[in-house]
């Protein structure tokens, strides 16, 4: 009886100096800009897309307006492209819209680094995803920043469902950076 009393007095004892939730993780601003602006796109998508229940979406990655092309590596719009792109599977799962991910095997590839579900291997993928929708979108350079459109494109007739945008300012998407590459060239901040 008393060992419990003990027991229960260090419990108490340990909750007073270690908060009760823990954090794996604590964001700066800058991590958290995609993640906040994919919440953002997908409250103003969610309204429109629920207007079609039981429809399945595919997300693709966000391309530049003027090329139609992805950004490339150095390009400051490159993370961002990334990162808006996988941050809206999690805000559109959590609104309830159906889901499909293209890019998984129907099959695990072991090798000595991991296992892997996930593939850009075309002859490895399913050739006629199960499809309704397909979230599409670009990225264009504007002032300070850039302009993110997003639209949710029926593929069967190429019609627009639903559509969103926002602008980012550059120092939220690519802090402290002096300089980039943008089409080919080395551009200075």
């Amino acid at each position: 009886m008393v060992y419990r009393l003990l027991a229960s007095i260090a419990l108490g004892t340990l909750f007073l100096f270690f908060p009760s939730s823990a954090q794996a993780h604590v964001s700066n601003p800058h991590e958290t800009i995609a993640d906040d602006l994919a919440a953002q796109l997908a409250d103003q998508l969610d309204a429109d897309i629920k207007a079609y229940p039981m429809s399945q979406l595919g997300i693709t990655r966000l391309v530049l307006a003027e090329t139609l092309e992805q950004p490339e590596h150095g390009d400051s719009l490159y993370q961002l492209s990334h990162q808006l792109s996988e941050g809206l599977y999690a805000h559109l799962e959590e609104r309830d819209i159906l889901l499909v991910e293209f890019r998984a095997q129907d099959y695990l590839r072991i090798s000595q680094s991991g296992a892997l579900a996930l593939s850009r291997d075309a002859e490895a993928l399913n050739q006629n995803p199960n499809l309704d929708w397909m979230l599409v979108g670009t990225l264009s350079r504007k002032d300070s920043g850039a302009m993110v459109n997003l639209r949710v494109i029926d593929r069967r007739n190429q019609q627009v469902l639903a559509s969103a945008n926002r602008y980012v300012p550059k120092h939220l998407y690519w802090p402290n950076k002096q300089s980039e590459m943008v089409n080919g060239r080395l551009q200075r901040n």
